[in-house]
């Protein structure tokens, strides 16, 4: 198995590139992403690698880290989602911005990347939601913003603990029907929640002063 490739950039299209390692040049697919934040020709590249043989083809897929190589991997552990869709997907969102959508149940943002509908989106939400939550998705050659989102994974089951689903459930749900994306506002309903569990406001933990919380939050980003 070639787990990574390392040479100079030979040539550049729409979604594939041609690395020339030791006079071989091979040939990778990758997201538009990997595509936008690429050298000139000539210059010297590094990709860790997933290499995939199916019937009578060997594709070989490039990512610039192993966070991005093993959600390339995850994703295609749901029924539907094959190496396409998942390079899509990736070309759609950020590593982070997949994180929160898969820990809001966010279809719709998810359901951004060409060729994967809102069926195999709520499919990705629902199975990979634990599968996420216990990943280690810390590469020790890149520090991402991706504890954030962990964080938030971590919220999920606190929330469960705390026996409060339902009121924060219902909290997204009215800042939704106002008009904000459950990505938006998930992570501020989980800081607001995370507030009151500190601040042992239990007794004020209702979906009225939540959402009043939240607005006021929503209001100063927006600013």
């Amino acid at each position: 198995m070639i787990a990574s490739l390392s040479g100079k950039l030979k040539s550049i299209s729409k979604s594939e590139i041609v690395l020339e390692v030791n006079g071989v040049g091979y040939l990778l697919n990758v997201s538009s992403k990997v595509i936008s934040s690429l050298g000139d020709i000539g210059s010297n590249l590094s990709l860790f690698t997933d290499l995939q043989v199916k019937d009578d083809k060997i594709i070989m897929y490039g990512f610039f880290n192993l966070i991005d190589q093993n959600i390339f991997k995850l994703l295609q552990s749901v029924q539907g989602v094959g190496p396409k869709a998942a390079i899509s997907i990736l070309s759609a969102l950020t590593v982070e911005e997949l994180i929160l959508a898969i820990s809001s149940s966010d279809k719709a943002m998810i359901s951004r990347a060409e060729g994967v509908g809102s069926k195999v989106a709520g499919r990705i939400t629902t199975e990979l939601l634990e599968k996420v939550s216990n990943l280690n998705l810390i590469d020790t050659d890149q520090k991402i913003k991706s504890t954030e989102a962990s964080n938030e994974n971590l919220n999920l089951v606190n929330e469960k603990q705390f026996g409060e689903t339902q009121v924060v459930e219902d909290t997204i749900s009215a800042l939704v029907n106002l008009g904000y994306t459950r990505s938006d506002v998930f992570s501020i309903v989980m800081k607001i929640k995370n507030e009151f569990a500190l601040n042992k406001k239990n007794k004020d933990f209702t979906v009225s002063n939540l959402v009043q919380v939240a607005l006021k939050a929503l209001s100063k980003e927006i600013k």
